[in-house]
């Protein structure tokens, strides 16, 4: 990327997260609609004119290059701020009309819905990194959106931008949001910052064996004279000193590695916390067993419904099927009834007949009263002569009538057991036979 580039990029970054109105061609940019605290800052009313190209400025426009004053307003401005704004988008799309596209209603059908105002909300933080490397000073400016702890890619341009309320949506903590997008800014740096560093220790590699090499040249000289003092018996004035010669040529090579050091600075220029009205919507969903409110709501944006849950096992459906109790539930966790075919949920379709393991709701099913298990009713008896319910497994058959009775009304006629009505008949006619015998 040319410079003229990296300046305009930088320059449209930070006046569009002002929120300043930004439009800008290869050559030049121009910048209205300036918040009055960067324009009492600069000293300078907007519009701003800027071309990035001498040789063909247009009229009232002026050369921006990196020793513009804008560019240090810019910096010392970004140095000093690091504040959190409130913003709204303004969204009134309705999806009245197109609910049944959203949720499948398999069992059951909406009878009225009720507007509700609901906002959703994501965090965008922007960041300034300066990479200060010989006598370079380079910026760069990073925005990342946060929603529900992610990074996602998002662009603001086609949405109308008002100043928020705070009585409109609670602040949430952007601690995670923020590590979140740290984390990120790291792995975009690290492109930049490796070819950098390649760069500068390539440098140095080179300036260091300029320096080692003037230094073996150097240390040649003083041996060469030593040598000849020896030779000549003369004693120098100044004694040649080797070792602080070693010690010179390790101050330069530390002195090229400090200059050939990247420093990189990081500075939360701005968390800006957006929101904006979801389509939220009350519906009254019913069957022909129960009906019940459900809350619904419509991401604008992404087009998509906010995530509806199950009731009974957490999760997310867009297909709700309505249990005869009234539990909003997933297709996993509806049964029908095996025997009167309604539809319950897993919590109040618990029961199963111990005789033939079917799944029964709370109306049909009871319990025998002589060995208190769970039955269907088709497995059931009830006793006209004592009232009470007995399975198939407990009947006893009658070795009078033959008929299957309740075994608590047995008695003993002779040989054999009888049921209670089989023994009252055969009561009432002895009595008779007396009566009519005398």
């Amino acid at each position: 990327m040319k410079m003229e580039d990296k300046i305009l990029e930088f320059v449209k970054k930070f006046f569009i997260n002002l929120g300043a109105k930004v439009s800008s061609s290869e050559e030049d940019i121009f910048i209205q609609e300036v918040p009055q605290e960067f324009e009492r800052y600069y000293g300078k009313k907007a519009p701003y004119a800027f071309s990035l190209v001498k040789e063909s400025i247009k009229p009232g426009y002026e050369f921006l290059d990196k020793s513009n004053y804008l560019l240090k307003t810019i910096s010392n401005y970004l140095e000093e701020s690091g504040k959190t704004t409130l913003l709204k988008l303004e969204i009134n799309e309705d999806f009245s009309n197109e609910i049944n596209k959203f949720i499948i209603l398999p069992n059951s059908k909406i009878k009225k819905f009720y507007p509700k105002k609901k906002f959703n909300s994501f965090f965008r933080f922007t960041f300034h990194t300066s990479f200060q490397y010989l006598n370079e000073n380079e910026k760069v400016i990073n925005e990342f959106f946060v929603s529900d702890g992610k990074v996602v890619h998002g662009d603001l341009s086609g949405y109308p931008i008002v100043e928020g309320k705070k009585t409109d949506i609670k602040i949430t903590d952007p601690h995670e949001a923020y590590l979140a997008a740290k984390e990120n800014l790291k792995i975009q740096l690290l492109d930049k910052t490796q070819e950098l560093s390649r760069i500068l220790n390539k440098r140095l590699e080179k300036e260091l064996s300029r320096i080692e090499e003037h230094f073996k040249h150097e240390k040649k000289e003083c041996d060469d004279k030593i040598a000849k003092n020896k030779k000549n018996l003369h004693i120098p004035k100044e004694p040649i000193d080797i070792e602080e010669l070693e010690r010179e040529k390790q101050r330069s090579m530390q002195i090229e590695k400090q200059k050939h050091t990247l420093n990189i600075n990081n500075k939360l220029f701005n968390t800006t916390l957006i929101y904006y009205p979801l389509f939220c919507s009350r519906l009254v969903i019913e069957n022909e067993n129960n009906s019940r409110e459900i809350e619904i709501s419509i991401d604008p944006i992404s087009k998509k419904l906010i995530p509806f849950r199950c009731e009974i096992c957490n999760f997310e459906i867009n297909e709700i099927f309505l249990c005869a109790t009234g539990h909003a539930v997933c297709k996993n966790c509806a049964s029908k009834c095996e025997s009167c075919g309604k539809l319950f949920c897993k919590k109040c379709l618990f029961r199963k007949c111990e005789l033939c393991n079917k799944s029964l709701c709370k109306d049909c099913y009871t319990r025998c009263n002589s060995c208190g298990k769970l039955m269907c009713k088709t497995h059931v008896k009830h006793e006209t002569v004592s009232g009470r319910v007995i399975c198939k497994n407990c009947l006893t058959k009658c070795e009078k009538c033959g008929e299957f009775k309740d075994p608590s009304g047995f008695k003993t006629l002779g040989k054999v057991r009888v049921c209670e009505l089989c023994f009252r008949k055969e009561m009432q006619k002895k009595t008779m036979k007396g009566i009519f015998e005398r």
